[in-house]
């Protein structure tokens, strides 16, 4: 017997192998495997096994958010890791980890008078076509060829180097004048309605000082993300010109949200939010790009950009040096129910411009009632000012605004 499994004290109360005899238990467990995790690891649903999680804690995501977190000493890991019957069909370790992977068929061979039982469990399954892409895909990611957008060092090395003590403003428009591209952005959003005053600022030193060290680094990112989103195919070129369309709208949402509803937060930081929170599609997008004969149809790429997004999207903020706020945002961004108790933050501003975004497109579910959703009260987006206009009504302006910066 493996020797993680053998000091794991609970592995005789994992259900339900619990019900098998002692022998039946032990032959099994020695034909089982225990794998050891990194943080930020993938684990997707298989159906020739059953995992148990031994050791750290685990996100599970059930159509591409997250739906439960637990961790191995929890009642919840004596479980499959998977609950298939609530559809949910992948993972994600936030820590150092081990995982049990039990032949599947060998406990059903075991355990024989449960099969009937397990097979009613409602397990969804891929169509062939879509499993064929999904494993494509997973494949890729998991072997490192899944080529992952690169930023110009310009924006990467403003936004690892502006916290470090020995860098000011000096160093921060040294680094923004090597990217002519980045730093007449700079300027046209220092001179913006938003950030703007009587003078006209027409040199990047004067944009990085209107706009300050915290602004200019978030902006310049932002800025920045837009040359991500180029494809090859008329395809994928439009399907990413609506994820664009789509990212440069909540992320002009959460910028108004932030400014006027919730002041202990960072506008800059809430834009960026709302622009990385999709970056996950881009690579499989470009992938298909690649090889264009892996999608048959537009449902089936539908399906793998749901189940993939999140995963990629973790890899990609690791991979920028962001930190848990983002990663919050990316793990959280469609749980319209969340409810912290605690003070909004910028996984829920994002959550509430998604919610608009589609709202306001006609894209949200029916069966959401948009204006009772927690996020949507705590932020009082449904209230009227004197002249009895809705909160979006009075930043429309801001909101246009903003768009047009994040589209030059």
């Amino acid at each position: 017997m493996n020797k993680t499994l053998n000091i794991y004290s609970r592995r005789n109360q994992l259900e339900p192998l619990c019900e098998l005899n002692r022998s039946d238990l032990s032959y099994l467990f020695d034909q089982s495997t225990v794998v050891t995790l990194e943080p930020r690891t993938l684990i997707t649903l298989e159906t020739d096994a059953i995992l148990y999680l031994l050791e750290g804690e685990v996100s599970i995501l059930s159509g591409g958010f997250v739906v439960e977190k637990f961790n191995h000493s929890d009642n919840r890991a004596l479980q499959p890791l998977f609950n298939e019957s609530a559809e949910e069909d992948s993972g994600i370790t936030t820590s150092h980890g081990a995982l049990l992977n039990v032949d599947r068929r060998l406990f059903d061979g075991l355990y024989s008078q449960h099969l009937a039982a397990s097979a009613e469990s409602g397990e969804v399954l891929l169509e062939n076509s879509e499993a064929e892409l999904f494993q494509h895909l997973l494949v890729a990611f998991q072997n490192g060829k899944l080529p992952l957008p690169t930023l110009p060092d310009a924006a990467l090395k403003i936004r690892r180097l502006i916290n470090s003590p020995e860098i000011g403003s000096t160093e921060i428009i040294q680094i923004a004048q090597t990217d002519p591209v980045l730093s007449a952005r700079l300027i046209k959003v220092a001179n913006s309605p938003l950030y703007g005053t009587w003078r006209e600022t027409k040199t990047v030193g004067d944009a990085v000082r209107r706009l300050g060290l915290e602004n200019t680094r978030n902006m310049s990112f932002s800025l920045s993300i837009k040359q991500l989103f180029n494809a090859k195919t008329s395809f994928i070129k439009n399907q990413l010109k609506r994820v664009y369309d789509e990212s440069i709208s909540v992320s002009a949402f959460a910028y108004v949200i932030t400014q006027h509803r919730a002041d202990h937060l960072d506008p800059e930081q809430a834009l960026l939010a709302g622009l990385v929170q999709n970056l996950g599609i881009i690579p499989i997008l470009k992938y298909v790009d690649e090889n264009p004969q892996l999608v048959k149809n537009i449902e089936m790429l539908d399906k793998s950009l749901v189940n993939l997004r999140m995963p990629i999207s973790t890899l990609l903020l690791d991979q920028w040096n962001f930190g848990e706020d983002f990663l919050k945002v990316v793990e959280q961004a469609e749980n319209w129910n969340r409810d912290t108790g605690e003070a909004i933050d910028y996984a829920d501003i994002v959550i509430a411009s998604r919610l608009i975004y589609l709202n306001k497109d006609e894209l949200l579910n029916n069966a959401v009632n948009f204006e009772s959703l927690p996020i949507v009260k705590k932020l009082k987006l449904f209230e009227v000012d004197d002249a009895g206009l809705y909160f979006f009504e009075q930043a429309q302006f801001e909101i246009d605004d903003m768009q047009r910066l994040l589209r030059t």
